[in-house]
């Protein structure tokens, strides 16, 4: 798998067997250990030093339910019924002893305390940051909004949205949202702001123009934005105010920005520091405005970073209006996210609130349950009487009752910066091998299993013919070949991005702006399927191109007697029906197989494990998923291997309400009514079922779809019908675990994952339907031993299942699983000493597991599930349709909000006009640290200024001196790709475009160019060792000969450096040497660190990506 492998030990001599190692430096970083110390409020930085946390963090409940009573009466031990929250005042967590709960009138903290969590938290280890590189190519291609990481290097990291209305035809069902013209961004211009910063001073000087040119791409890239184009959000920001020629000075800058802040994410990037990455000054404005937007859009400074106030120091305390009050309703990940956001934009921003003349504001977090977390939930378990793990890194057995898996964390997760980046906690990389066993024990033949998963692939390609057809957005990029080599733009162009879309619209037969500059259409299909997630993988191309024997035949089945390769399925009629579904399209194109292939019970029993896990990822069964919406999400995977957080998930939002001060929390506090003004003029006010009441400015609600669906939250005035009709449009599922502890492990140690086959009502049918309420039943199971330390088996319910739970008795349930590990380890397998069982469907907190795409769903509802009504705001994974259904999702959605109650607060960001001073401008003074506007004609100047501007004139003279002396510095050979498969491609590209053609159905068009990659994939797997000899061997010559360059670059570039050494002392001599002076202070570092450098040097001179693993110990995904 491509793992560090290791000999996991046991107590008691007994082994688990080799498995992947995620050691931070052997910390156990259980955030128990990371409790907030007072301290004065500096931003000294401290790398974490080894800590044993030997107590349960406040924040966690421990629950270590021993079980000493006598077995029942079918010799299972007595297992706990619902974990989770059981209806009303069933939850026996909640009203357990050990729960740790707080009374109603605890407050976890106040907002001003003035407290700084200690180092170690914050701080990861530096040894992880100097050893690991990042995974992430920041020059491929794929760095385009508009395609796709190739499906195999990417996991799906979300699962289905909610699906829209039923699709009254088989014709496209487009969205038009997308291509309608977005409202205009409302800006306010204001006086230049002055900035005692030099152009360039953060960008490291022992950086070539190349390297730092590719760690600002990968930067962006590990950002979720297109290093090369504007976001949506950028364009309109800026089309009134730069050209099309200066998209790439500011791409350049903004891509800088985003390389300081991941550099270090356990502090805020500065102002002063992000100006720096200006190389002119005229561009300190933009700069500016780019900064702004990064943070408040959530792209910088989020986290449990510790950022710089803005405040001023006033000798006099002049009186202030109180500081709005924000109450964000819910804290798990999009509730505490939100709340640490708003802290952080408050502190960053104390100065604007001091010239509005209030305090900044209060957030409070209200929280009905007894813990924090919500739906990610690490339930302690009793491991008394279990062996336990020899090197297990964590004090807290647990096992996650809810979010579970964080589904990669290359190309723009946050969880990277708050796991690894902030946290710094240990985590297991999962072994993506699977094996699934047969209902009558045995394992499933490969070969067959192989064929059938194509057969399923196929069948879900087929169906997403008829999805939702997303049109694509402004598409504004940057000079590519300039970015790359780390250069701005030369020339400044004449028209605003703006006049020209207006002048280009003017013309006759022009499209219209909101139709200029479109990126273009990328049509995505399924390939594979993510067996840890049931997520699935798609590339680009052309979903169901060719006909269904012909691809059948291609996939290596037989077909049937008297079926030619010209047979194909016709799902038209099935797709036109209204009530059609994801599920009842499957199963028809299924039943239409049949006829062209001979399809066993065993395969039916394959596919719907197949089907089972799609159920998974959905929470829900697929008859009741979206034929249009059901893969909503599709594009935005992460990449990385799918890993758990060693000791329990639920460290991440305790870490969060933690660090760096502890948020304002109320606990059991269920809000029972939100009164709020729908034109966000008046006040809000919120009440809780224990008679706590509060009155606020803005309300974030975070509360669960689930839970507004089943209406236990008033709201006064009602929503309004356009956010009710959502509410109920968008589906939201179930899925439960049955979670078994054991003494000592009697299942294969080596594997993380293995899938059981279930049978159908009926054993030998080969009818679908008597398989919808069988498949889901404990068909796929996880060892989570590696994350708990001790021996602990997880098994997820489905589909149908995952309903059936909530009303199944625990001992039931726990003797039908022991029955299905007898089948498959024999009957050896003996009871769990502890057994927990979750019941999402009947927590009245939760009342289900997360948001899918219901039959009705309409394309726009996540995005109007989001939008906020007056100072009524929401966030959450309903609220995210880019991704639903997870806890990255609900994250992201959480500083989503609080960009918007922050926009709310402070208005618009701030534009001067003109942005950009123009180059031959004579009412500016230009110096090496400001813009000034002249205002006399004798205006003076600081000696500062004069010394630095002396100094850069001499450079400038000096460089010019030895270009025209010696001319230019050689350059670097041009890199060859140097590999085999690529000159292959490229010589039998139309050999293989010929082939894409063969079995094409009508109407679908020329083969896209990804499917003629992955047929020249195909064809260079098929090939003969004769037929790869030539290009391999090119291929070794292209190396040789660049090799040789290279070694002629290095040797010219050292002589041409000692001769410039040479022909600028021979210069300076003559005559033109200049006066020392002293050095400069930087004004933009003002970040000093125990280490002596500022937080702006530590970022510069710190390699891009020093927290991310190297390829082969990387990630894998969360699943919910």
């Amino acid at each position: 798998m491509g793992g560090t492998q290791g000999t996991t030990l046991l107590e008691g001599e007994k082994s688990f067997g080799p498995r992947p190692v995620v050691d931070l430096d052997e910390l156990d970083l259980h955030l128990s250990v990371l409790a907030s110390s007072k301290g004065d409020h500096h931003h000294h930085r401290h790398l974490p030093e080894p800590v044993s946390a030997a107590t349960t963090p406040p924040g966690l409940d421990t629950h270590l339910s021993i079980h000493t009573g006598p077995p029942t009466s079918k010799g299972t031990p007595r297992t706990e019924s619902e974990i989770i929250v059981r209806i009303d005042d069933m939850d026996s967590d909640m009203n357990s002893p050990l729960s740790g709960s707080a009374s109603h009138d605890d407050i976890e903290s106040h907002q001003d305390q003035d407290r700084v969590v200690d180092a170690s938290l914050l701080g990861f280890q530096e040894s992880l940051r100097k050893s690991t590189t990042s995974t992430t190519s920041a020059l491929s291609d794929n760095s385009e909004l508009s395609s796709v990481p190739p499906s195999p290097a990417s996991s799906k990291a979300t699962t289905p949205v909610n699906t829209a209305e039923a699709i009254p035809a088989v014709t496209e069902t487009k969205i038009t949202e997308a291509i309608a013209m977005p409202t205009p961004m409302k800006v306010k211009a204001k006086p230049r702001q002055l900035f005692d910063v030099r152009p360039k001073v953060s960008i490291p000087n022992d950086l070539g123009p190349y390297e730092y040119a590719h760690q600002c791409i990968e930067a962006a890239e590990r950002s979720r934005l297109n290093p090369y184009a504007l976001h949506q959000d950028e364009y309109l920001i800026l089309r009134d105010h730069i050209t099309h020629a200066q998209v790439t000075t500011y791409l350049n800058i903004r891509n800088g920005i985003l390389r300081l802040w991941l550099n270090n994410p356990r502090i805020g990037v500065a102002r002063d520091e992000a100006i720096g990455c200006a190389k002119d000054a005229r561009w300190f404005d933009v700069a500016n405005v780019c900064y702004e937007w990064l943070l408040r859009r959530g792209y910088i400074n989020y986290g449990c970073c510790d950022v710089l106030s803005s405040k001023r120091r006033s000798k006099k305390a002049a009186q202030k209006r109180k500081g709005k009050t924000i109450v964000v309703i819910g804290a798990g990940l999009s509730g505490l996210g939100c709340a640490r956001q708003l802290e952080a934009l408050s502190k960053q921003y104390a100065r604007q609130y001091q010239d509005l003349g209030e305090e900044p504001p209060r957030v409070v977090v209200l929280e009905g349950r007894s813990r924090l977390g919500g739906r990610v939930y690490s339930r302690a378990v009793d491991g008394s009487r279990s062996q336990r793990l020899f090197d297990f890194k964590g004090k807290r057995h647990s096992v996650e009752a809810g979010g579970m898996i964080i589904t990669g964390f290359d190309r723009g997760n946050p969880l990277n910066v708050l796991v690894r980046g902030q946290m710094a906690l240990p985590y297991y990389a999962l072994r993506p091998d699977a094996t699934l066993y047969d209902s009558n024990g045995k394992p499933v033949d490969s070969h067959r299993d192989l064929l059938v998963e194509k057969l399923y692939n196929d069948c879900l390609e087929r169906v997403s013919d008829y999805k939702f057809k997303n049109q694509p957005t402004k598409f504004i990029e940057g000079n590519r070949a300039l970015m790359d080599e780390g250069k701005d733009s030369n020339s400044d162009g004449s028209k605003t991005i703006a006049q020209v879309e207006e002048a280009t619209a003017a013309l006759p037969q022009a499209p219209p702006v909101s139709e200029q500059s479109l990126g273009p259409r990328v049509d995505l299909v399924p390939v594979s399927t993510d067996r840890a997630t049931g997520r699935t993988h798609v590339e680009p191309g052309t979903p169901a191109a060719h006909k269904a024997a012909f691809k059948a035949k291609e996939m290596g089945w037989a077909l049937k007697e008297g079926v030619t390769v010209d047979r194909d399925l016709d799902l038209e009629a099935a797709a036109r029906d209204p009530a059609t579904t994801l599920g009842s399209l499957m199963d028809e194109a299924i039943s239409q197989y049949r006829d062209i292939i001979d399809l066993t019970p065993q395969d039916y029993r394959l596919m719907n494990w197949h089907i089972a896990n799609l159920e998974y990822s959905n929470a829900i069964n697929y008859n009741q998923l979206s034929l249009g919406g059901w893969d909503i999400d599709a594009g935005n995977e992460w990449e990385g291997k799918h890993t758990m957080v060693v000791g329990g998930y639920q460290s991440v939002p305790w870490g969060l309400a933690q660090s760096p001060s502890p948020l304002n929390i109320r606990k059991e506090s269920a809000v029972k009514k939100i009164t709020y003004h729908p034109e966000g003029k008046g006040a809000a006010r919120v009440e809780c079922d224990d008679g706590y009441s509060v009155e606020a400015d803005y309300v974030v609600s975070t509360i669960p779809l689930g839970v507004l669906k089943h209406g236990s939250v008033e709201f006064d005035p009602p929503l309004p019908p356009w956010k009710s009709d959502v509410i109920g449009r968008l589906g939201f599922g179930i899925l439960n675990k049955v979670i078994l502890v054991y003494q000592e492990a009697f299942w294969d140690s080596n594997r993380d994952i293995f899938g059981a086959l279930r049978d159908p009502l009926s054993r030998h049918s080969l009818r679908q339907s008597e398989y919808t309420s069988q498949r889901g039943r404990f068909f796929q199971w996880f060892n989570v031993s590696n994350m708990s330390g001790i021996p602990v088996l997880l098994a997820l319910m489905a589909g149908d299942a995952g309903f059936d739970t909530e009303h199944s008795k625990n001992d039931d349930l726990v003797a039908e699983a022991t029955e299905v590990l007898r089948g498959v380890y024999g009957t050896k397998v003996p009871h769990p000493t502890h057994a927990i069982v979750t019941r999402w469907g009947s927590d009245k907190f939760a009342r289900g597991s997360y948001s899918s795409a219901g039959p009705g769903m309409r394309p726009d509802d996540y995005e109007t599930m989001q939008r906020s009504i007056g100072n009524l705001h929401f966030a959450g994974e309903h609220t995210i349709g880019t991704h639903p259904a997870t806890v990255h999702g609900a994250y992201l959605s959480g500083l989503r909000a609080a960009s918007e109650v922050t926009d709310a607060m402070l208005g618009p960001i701030d534009i001067p006009v003109p942005l950009i001073i123009p180059k031959e401008s004579s009412v500016i003074t230009m110096t090496s640290s400001t813009i000034k506007r002249k205002s006399t004609a004798d205006a003076p100047v600081s000696l500062r200024a004069a010394k630095q501007a002396k100094i850069d004139a001499h450079e400038d003279a000096a460089w010019a001196h030895i270009y025209e002396q010696i001319g230019d510095r050689p350059w670097r050979p041009q890199k060859v790709a140097g590999n085999a498969y690529l000159l292959y491609s490229k010589t039998n590209f139309e050999v293989a475009r010929q082939r894409c053609d063969q079995g094409r159905r009508p109407g679908k068009g020329k083969p896209s160019p990804n499917e003629v990659r992955v047929m020249t994939s195909k064809m260079w797997k098929e090939a003969a060792a004769d037929e790869k000899r030539p290009f391999e061997e090119q291929a070794a010559e292209q190396k040789r000969v660049y090799a040789e360059k290279l070694k002629e670059w290095e040797t010219a570039t050292k002589d041409w450096d000692a001769r410039a050494l040479e022909v600028r002392r021979v210069w300076e001599e003559a005559g033109n040497k200049i006066a020392s002076t002293e050095d400069n202070t930087d004004a933009a570092a003002g970040r000093s660190g125990s280490d002596g450098l500022s937080g702006r040097e530590r970022q510069k001179n710190q390699k891009a990506g020093t927290y991310v693993e190297s390829d082969d110990v990387s990630d894998v995904e969360m699943t919910k």
